[in-house]
């Protein structure tokens, strides 16, 4: 088998490779989200807190610097949910006669950072599902012009050879960054599942 037979032989593969890594499911209600999970910009408190009634939109928590110092630390996903629950309960026990509101500005807090950091991180998903779609675009292009090169009999074997080099290496960039993209999606999910545990922590602290 010659080389020029070799190399005719892996431009179908190529070929089908682009558009095969840039199918999604997507979102009903957004057919350009590339995650299987749902599409859910802003997460409501009434998902993840049964507790009294809280002002999600409040900024009062602000103004207790305990409640400030330990919204940013048991927000953080480095910080295990037992270490975050181990601080939760250490608060609520010295949080002295105002227990019920520094617990719920504790939450109030919570929510507000990592409902932000879900936003700010689906927006950096739908940025990257942009890039990828242009990219996906281009090497359909690209493709086409190394069937095209295939098909022409004045191409000599060295710019062919070198076009397929190029399109391939552009086709695993595009694989590398569609694999991570499975990572990423689960960001949101566990932004989410986080304030949901240390929420029930809150709650239960409560009573």
């Amino acid at each position: 088998m010659t080389s020029l037979h070799r190399v005719c032989l892996f431009l179908a593969a190529v070929a089908a490779a682009a558009p095969a890594a840039a199918a999604s499911r997507p979102d009903p209600g957004d057919p350009n989200w590339p995650c299987v999970q749902r599409k859910v910009p802003e997460l409501d408190v009434a998902t993840v807190w049964a507790g009294p009634p809280v002002d999600s939109a409040s900024t009062a928590w602000r103004d207790d610097p305990e409640v400030v110092q330990l919204v940013e630390y048991v927000a953080q996903r480095r910080v295990s949910l037992e270490e975050a629950d181990a601080a939760v309960k250490d608060f609520a026990a010295k949080a002295g006669e105002k227990r019920a509101d520094r617990l719920g500005a504790l939450f109030t807090g919570l929510f507000q950072k990592l409902n932000r950091e879900r936003k700010d991180v689906m927006s950096g998903i739908d940025r990257f599902a942009t890039k990828q779609r242009k990219m996906a675009d281009g090497l359909k292009a690209e493709n086409a012009d190394l069937e095209a090169m295939r098909n022409d009999s004045k191409v000599v074997f060295e710019a062919l050879q070198a076009k397929l080099d190029e399109v391939t290496l552009h086709n695993r960039i595009f694989d590398e960054r569609q694999k991570s993209l499975t990572y990423v999606c689960e960001v949101p999910v566990l932004i989410e599942q986080r304030l949901g545990h240390v929420g029930r922590t809150i709650q239960a602290a409560l009573k």
